[in-house]
């Protein structure tokens, strides 16, 4: 009996291990006849990084608004087209974020110091010319590559190899401002009021050897500070200096109540030039669209621009976000398509990025054709533009040479 009950248990573990061996076999079999590679299985998919220094709050608020969506709106059209593909057939797709830099340069060292702890491939901004100057050498310092905006002429004279710009210079801003002064309006008794920051400060210093260069001198020269609201006691002094022109530099809060307070003085006749920050809608708002009529500004975009492709690029812009744009503060869009258009050929190799962007030569961007010069400048085309019954008219267009 206990011999049978031995030969039973024998039995069953053998059966048991036939049973084993046969299932692993089975299992192998199904491996190998599976379905092939890629299909039914998810795709590996690497993440460009970009993490966007914006002012959200603040005085400048109203032109991060178009700042950011301008960016935002390039990346939502990569990504919702399934992404690109890297230089070894990898497919990337865009992980981009915001950074509030707000509207204060002391602020912004700790929005940078925030930006790069999320160890981006490239930071778009700062926006503000302090902020960049302020906070340039923490991005150095982490080897990242910055697409900055500021226009201070030094942002990019800082030595920094990992800062760019995608604005033009104050070097180059305010000279075909003042010849659109001089040579479409004829002014002769200029005057200057400008804002005590790095920004108002930088377009100032510009403006008197470009005036120069026409026998001209200011009449006057006026500064008020950053969140000031009563400009009456300058505009005044410009009044009676006699002037007949007053070049205006100015962050939109205040840009706007200067030129409804020069309306309301009975100034009305003292032609205004400006700069970029003007061209913002919200400053016309502020200002009221009928103490808007004949302020020039520089931009480098403009809506009375006829050419097919920007305003295309304006129609989509404005249905999308269903407001009117600020032409000058859109330029991200295509600095993401400059980020994409170098990862597709280098890959996410934050050095080799930084290389590209100081070979850039020539690329088609929906706004423009951008070249690196020797101190990362990316655009080097202008416009003047001039308010006139509502709408932004054309006064002239420029390009100056890409020193390598």
């Amino acid at each position: 009996m206990k011999t049978q009950f031995k030969k039973l248990i024998t039995l069953m573990l053998v059966f048991s291990m036939v049973a084993v061996f046969m299932a692993g076999c089975s299992s192998g079999k199904k491996q190998e006849t599976s379905q092939p590679a890629g299909q039914g299985q998810k795709e590996d998919v690497q993440m460009l990084k970009i993490v966007h220094l914006v002012p959200l709050t603040g005085g400048s608020a109203a032109d991060g608004l178009h700042i950011a969506d301008a960016a935002k709106m390039a990346v939502e059209e990569i990504n919702n087209a399934g992404g690109f593909t890297g230089p070894n057939g990898e497919k990337i797709m865009i992980d981009y974020q915001q950074i509030d830099e707000t509207s204060s340069s002391a602020s912004a060292i700790e929005a940078t110091k925030k930006a790069v702890s999320l160890q981006p491939h490239v930071i778009l901004g700062p926006n503000r010319s302090g902020s960049i100057l302020a906070a340039h050498q923490i991005w150095q310092d982490a080897k990242i590559p910055a697409i900055t905006d500021g226009t201070n002429a030094q942002t990019t004279k800082q030595g920094n190899p990992y800062t760019f710009r995608m604005q033009i210079s104050s070097e180059y801003w305010i000279p075909i401002l003042v010849k659109t002064a001089v040579e479409q309006y004829n002014v002769k008794k200029p005057a200057i009021l400008y804002g005590l920051n790095d920004y108002s400060k930088a377009n100032y210093e510009a403006t008197e050897p470009a005036l120069e260069q026409y026998g001209l001198k200011a009449v006057t020269v006026q500064t008020f500070n950053d969140g000031d609201q009563d400009f009456s006691a300058q505009l005044i002094a410009i009044k009676n200096a006699g002037a007949d022109a007053i070049f205006v530099y100015a962050y939109p809060a205040e840009a706007g109540r200067i030129y409804a307070q020069r309306v309301e003085l009975g100034m009305g006749d003292i032609k205004i030039f400006t700069e970029r920050a003007s061209t913002n809608p919200a400053t016309v708002q502020l200002a009221g669209v009928e103490n808007y009529e004949g302020v020039v500004t520089s931009t480098t975009l403009s809506p009375g621009d006829p050419d097919p492709k920007v305003q295309e690029f304006i129609k989509k812009y404005e249905q999308k976000f269903a407001r009117e744009i600020s032409a000058t503060h859109v330029n991200h869009y295509d600095s993401v398509y400059i980020v994409k258009s170098i990862v597709e050929k280098v890959g996410l190799d934050r050095e080799k990025i930084r290389e590209e962007l100081t070979k850039l030569d020539n690329f088609e961007g929906a706004l423009g054709v951008y070249s690196c010069d020797k101190e990362g400048n990316l655009v080097h085309h202008m416009y003047a533009q001039v308010f006139k019954d509502g709408k932004w008219e054309l006064l002239m267009k420029e390009t100056y040479p890409v020193e390598k």
